[in-house]
């Protein structure tokens, strides 16, 4: 079995597609193999080299014009390949035989995730992590809710897992524009209309964790926005407050709007944000997130890749 233990830190390592497929439109699962990988928890992402590997791709001079001008023709100068890595969470990971397998769910947007599509199984993928810092699991929070929006959902099912192998216990709600983006599989009950937690989406009953759909336009589940049934639903558990925490991750908007809810309620809340990454270091400096501090002016810039994605709903300054 692969030792847990084997290696600590990011790196960039070797993986082998093991399945590439679509589950729901401009969504796919993508589950990867490697030789080794660090641990890695709920709440962390990787970079994903969205083209050939170098070793695959080779090498090749360039051309230059009659004015002595370079001429370009490789993939990733002509916007046919990305240059850039792309960040994705990790939807899971676990041991496989003498490796790791790491889970990803993510939406085709543009030319990286594009290409990303065209993958198939046994195709090298280069991966940069884990980076970022994971989703706390507060021990003495017996309840917890997850609230979760497109392609934030995916991160939310790794925390349910987590969540439930530490014996809590989980209600999940999820928002989608449409039915026809709902990337979760149904479970052994039916979605609620009325916005009411079920046994509905196997990704979380696998981890005894009811589940809330909510579609922007009504195709499936609650017509309206997620946090309506989530606040709903806070109004039921008003007493509990205390032994509750709340984690979401999604559309900036709807985020804010958890944070709002939880700190009136007096819930302990965090938040997994998206920024663009260029680099998921820390090296670009691009991902900047405004964070009250104990600094004369109250507040300073963190970088959401190294100081987060996870930060404290009453840090944050929006």
């Amino acid at each position: 079995m692969c030792s847990e233990n084997k290696m600590s830190g990011r790196g960039v390592y070797m993986a082998t597609v093991v399945v590439n497929e679509k589950i729901c439109d401009e969504h796919f699962l993508l589950r990867l193999y490697l030789a080794e990988f660090p641990s890695a928890a709920a709440g962390q992402f990787v970079q994903l080299q969205c083209r050939p590997p170098v070793a695959q791709a080779g090498a090749a001079e360039v051309a230059r014009s009659e004015a002595g001008l370079p001429e370009f023709s490789s993939p990733e100068l002509t916007d046919k390949e990305s240059l850039l890595r792309r960040p994705l969470s990790l939807a899971g990971r676990r041991v496989s035989g003498d490796g790791v397998e790491l889970e990803i769910i993510y939406r085709v947007v543009g030319t990286g995730t594009g290409w990303l599509a065209g993958t198939r199984a046994g195709q090298a993928v280069s991966v940069l992590g884990p980076l970022g810092n994971a989703l706390p699991i507060i021990p003495d929070k017996p309840q917890v809710a997850l609230v979760a929006g497109g392609v934030g959902i995916p991160p939310m099912i790794y925390m349910a897992n987590a969540l439930h192998n530490a014996g809590k216990s989980v209600t999940a709600f999820n928002g989608v524009r449409s039915k026809s983006l709902l990337p979760l599989s149904p479970g052994s009950e039916p979605i609620s209309p009325e916005g009411l937690p079920r046994l509905c989406c196997s990704q979380f009953q696998s981890s005894d964790a009811s589940a809330v759909v909510a579609s922007d336009d009504g195709t499936v589940g609650y017509h309206g926005l997620v946090t309506e049934p989530f606040d709903a639903w806070l109004d039921g558990e008003a007493k509990a407050a205390a032994g509750l925490v709340v984690y979401s991750c999604g559309p900036e908007p709807m985020m804010r709007a958890v944070g709002e809810i939880c700190i009136r309620r007096g819930i302990e809340c965090y938040l997994s944000l998206e920024r663009h990454m260029a680099c998921g270091m820390g090296t670009c400096q691009s991902c900047i997130v405004k964070i009250r501090d104990d600094s004369p002016q109250g507040w300073s810039y963190k970088l959401c890749c190294t100081h987060g994605p996870a930060f404290d709903a009453r840090d944050i300054i929006w």
